[in-house]
C-alpha cells in the first residue's frame, strides 16, 4: 500500500508539472499579457508579453502581488463572481468560464482589457489573467475624439451665423442672404461629421470584448448578495431567464452610485430595487415614496464621473458601452422610479 501512495504522489507532481510546462508553453505564444497568480493574488507565472506591458522585468516577478501591477477592486470583483457562479444552484446552463473586465495600471499608465478565469486543475481557486493594451482608446488623440472634434467649427460657424441673424434683424437682404449661406453649409458639414463618427462608433462596439455574456438568473443572484447587508432591498425576477451582455464591475458601480444618489437627493433611509425581463430589455427599477427625479437631476447623474471606474468614466459612457439608459417616472400613490434598461443579449428563456 505504501507504494501505491508513493506512485499517486508520484503522478499527482508529475501532472502537476505538465500543467505547468504547458502554461508555460501556451503563453509564449500568445501576443497578450498572460499571468498565473495563486489564491492570494501572488504572481507565479507570466509571459514576455505581460513583462514588456509593465516595463520590463524590474516591474514584474514572481512572488510579487498583482495588485502591485493593476487595480485590485475590478479583478476581485471578476474573481467574486466567477465563485459565485461555481456555488450557484439556480441550474443556469450558460454558465462562463471567464469574466471581462476593464483595468488600469497602478501607476495609472494604461489600461488594459481583461480576461480572467479560475485554473481547473488547481484544488485551490488558483487562477490566470489575460491582458490587452487598450490605452489608445482613451488617448486624447483617438479616432473617436477627432471625429468629435470635426463638429466644433460648424457648430460655432452656425451659433454665429444665428446670432447675428436674430440680433440684427435690419441688416441687407444681401447680407442675410450670406449668413443664410453659411447656416446651410455648416448644416452640411455637421452631416458630414456625424455620418463620420457613427461609422466610428459602430466599429468601436463591434470591438467591445470587455463585456461578458452573462446568464439573468446568475446575474441577478450575485447583485443580490452585493446589496444583502445595504440599505437597498433588492428583489430579483424567477419568472423567467435571459443572457445580457454587461461589463458586470462597471455596471455594479452603476448601481451602487444610482442608489446612493437617489437616498441622498430624497433623504431615503431605504429603498427598493426591483427587477424584471421584457421582450428586448432587462429592467432595473429603483423605488421610492416620494418626488420623483426631474430631467435635469437625471442629466446631471448621467454626466458623473465614477472615480473607481477604469479610465474614470461618467455613467452615460458606461451606459452606452452596454447599449443601456435610464429614466425617472412618477405613478400613482406618489410613488416614483428611476429604470435602468439594458438590451437582451439574445431571446427570454421560459
Amino acid at each position: 500500500m505504501p507504494a501505491v501512495k508513493q506512485n499517486h504522489e508520484k503522478t499527482d507532481v508529475h501532472l502537476e508539472m505538465d500543467h505547468e510546462t504547458l502554461l508555460q508553453t501556451l503563453m509564449h505564444e500568445m501576443q497578450d499579457g498572460v499571468i498565473v497568480c495563486a489564491p492570494d493574488a501572488t504572481i507565479t507565472l507570466f509571459n514576455q508579453t505581460a513583462s514588456d506591458l509593465f516595463g520590463g522585468s524590474h516591474s514584474i516577478s514572481h512572488g510579487a502581488s498583482l495588485y502591485s501591477l493593476c487595480l485590485q477592486a475590478p479583478v476581485e470583483h471578476a474573481l467574486e463572481l466567477l465563485h459565485y457562479q461555481a456555488q450557484d444552484k439556480t441550474g443556469a446552463l450558460d454558465k462562463r468560464s471567464s469574466i471581462q473586465f476593464m483595468n488600469a495600471a497602478t501607476n495609472k499608465g494604461k489600461i488594459f482589457c481583461c480576461r480572467l478565469s479560475l485554473l481547473p486543475f488547481q484544488t485551490e481557486n488558483a487562477f490566470i489573467i489575460i491582458l490587452k493594451d487598450v490605452s489608445n482608446w482613451y488617448r486624447p488623440d483617438n479616432i473617436l475624439s477627432m471625429k468629435t472634434d470635426a463638429f466644433r467649427a460648424p457648430l460655432t460657424n452656425l451659433r454665429a451665423a444665428l446670432e447675428n441673424l436674430t440680433e440684427h434683424p435690419e441688416m441687407s437682404p444681401v447680407m442675410r442672404s450670406a449668413f443664410e449661406n453659411v447656416m446651410v453649409q455648416e448644416s452640411l458639414h455637421l452631416s458630414e461629421a456625424f455620418d463620420s463618427l457613427d461609422q466610428a462608433c459602430k466599429l468601436l462596439m463591434q470591438t467591445q470584448n470587455h463585456l461578458t455574456e452573462m446568464n439573468s438568473a446568475i446575474l441577478f443572484g450575485f447583485l443580490a448578495k452585493h446589496f444583502q447587508n445595504s440599505t437597498v432591498n433588492f428583489t430579483a425576477a424567477t419568472n423567467k431567464t435571459a443572457t445580457v451582455k454587461v461589463g458586470s464591475y462597471r455596471l455594479l458601480l452603476v448601481l451602487d452610485y444610482l442608489a446612493s444618489r437617489i437616498q441622498h437627493e430624497r433623504m431615503l433611509p431605504e429603498l427598493f430595487c426591483k427587477t424584471h425581463i421584457g421582450e428586448k430589455f432587462i429592467y432595473f427599477d429603483f423605488i421610492w415614496s416620494g418626488e420623483f427625479l426631474s430631467t435635469a437631476i437625471v442629466e446631471a447623474m448621467l454626466e458623473e464621473k465614477l472615480l473607481s471606474s477604469t479610465g474614470e468614466l461618467t455613467v452615460a459612457s458606461i451606459l452606452h458601452s452596454m447599449g443601456g439608459d435610464i429614466w425617472s417616472q412618477q405613478h400613482e400613490h406618489s410613488s416614483s422610479t428611476l429604470r435602468l434598461a439594458l438590451p437582451l443579449a439574445v431571446g427570454i428563456e421560459k
